[in-house]
Formats: C-alpha cells, sequence, structure tokens
C-alpha cells in the first residue's frame, strides 16, 4: 500500500510538467471471479467512477477510484440454497448477498497508433481494493431459515492490465476500456468466517466507458 502511496505523489507531483491535466468520471460493468460457490450464483456487476489523467504527449498518467457492486443471481442462488437445505427452490426467496468493490488504482497509458481523433492504447498499474459481502437472507415459504452475515472487506493489493480507445473531441475525450484485475489474497483466505479465495487471487474484468473533461 505505501508503493501505491508513493506512485500516487509521484503522478502528483509530475502535473508541473504535464502538457495537461484533465478530469473525469466513468461508468463500469464487470464479471467477478472468487471461490466456489459463490462464483456460481454471482452475474455482471455495475458501478462508476471518476479519475484525473496526467498527459506528457503519447504518455499518461491516470488515477481513479471506483465502486463496483454484484447482485447474486436470484434463480442461481435459490438452486444452491435449495440443494444445501435439501428442499425444492420453489418456495425459497433471497434478500441481499451482494459483492460490493471499492478501488484506487494508478495506472499508466500509452498510445499505440496516434490516429486522428481516435488512439487506441495499453494500459497497465497497481491499485489497492476493499472487497466485503452484503448480509443475505433465505427464506423458505416465507420463514426464515438462515442468515449469510455480511463481510466486512480488508484491503489489498491489486494489478491490472489492458486494452482501450479514446475519442478526442478537442476540449473533452471519450474513452472505452477493459481491463484484467488481480486482487492478491492469501490462499484459501477465508474472512470472517467465509472463505473467499482458493488460489490466492479475486479476479474480475471491468470494462470501463467514460468521459474527460
Amino acid at each position: 500500500m505505501k508503493r501505491v502511496l508513493l506512485c500516487c505523489a509521484l503522478v502528483i507531483a509530475s502535473t508541473a510538467n504535464a502538457q495537461s491535466v484533465k478530469f473525469g468520471l466513468q461508468g463500469n460493468v464487470a464479471d467477478v471471479s472468487v471461490y466456489k460457490p459463490l462464483n456460481e450464483v454471482y452475474g455482471l456487476g455495475y458501478g462508476g467512477g471518476i479519475h484525473l489523467d496526467v498527459k506528457f504527449l503519447l504518455f499518461s498518467f491516470r488515477l481513479s477510484g471506483d465502486y463496483l457492486t454484484f447482485a447474486p443471481d436470484v434463480d442461481r442462488y435459490k438452486n444452491a440454497a435449495g440443494t444445501l437445505l435439501g428442499a425444492s427452490s420453489a418456495g425459497l426467496a433471497v434478500d441481499g448477498g451482494r459483492i460490493n468493490v471499492i478501488s484506487g488504482n494508478i495506472n499508466g497509458k500509452m498510445t499505440v497508433l496516434p490516429l486522428p481523433f481516435i488512439g487506441p492504447y495499453v494500459t497497465g498499474g497497481v491499485g489497492i481494493v476493499n472487497v466485503s459481502f452484503s448480509e443475505a437472507k433465505v427464506s423458505l415459504n416465507g420463514n426464515r431459515v438462515f442468515t449469510v452475515p455480511a463481510v466486512k472487506g480488508e484491503t489489498k493489493p491489486a494489478v491490472n492490465f489492458g486494452i482501450g480507445a479514446d475519442l478526442d473531441f478537442g476540449g473533452l475525450s471519450l474513452f472505452a476500456e477493459v481491463k484484467y484485475v488481480v486482487i492478491f489474497t492469501k490462499g484459501g483466505e477465508i474472512i470472517q468466517g467465509v472463505k473467499v479465495s482458493e488460489e490466492g487471487t479475486i479476479k474480475y474484468l471491468p470494462v470501463t466507458v467514460g468521459i474527460t473533461f
């Protein structure tokens, strides 16, 4: 974490020599991979964030902060709970059980093919990520049968890499990118009684669309 903060400080200090410094907003859609059986009941997540771009000709730095939330697929969750309870999923109801991801990252961006109005780029960086789980309540025919307790997140280091493209419209630009994010946890880590990783990592794949002005 200290290294990430040091990188952020260096980027902020370099703004005095930058060609341009811009702010922006982004929206995210992502897929998450966690330890079974959790990964079998979660679909796409969504969220948004803010960023600061510090540009030096074809290379730039991006400081970003993002929030993502993943809701369980109700039918899959009901089937998994039904198997656990030995009951039909028809009368089961699930409330809650979201995965919440808060991240801060510093990335380098390199334009690989500078063209008029569009700039494809590669990107990679490091960050810190907090992953938490909200309480899940499972009921059968209106009667509570069990509750999966909320899991308070812990902050972990992460790396990411991906590709994207900027569309330049003079005073503002649009961008789209896809990244692969790896959060480093301890192998088979258990956070407050819930096993969240087997290989020592949690992975997610965000697709991001944003505007910089």
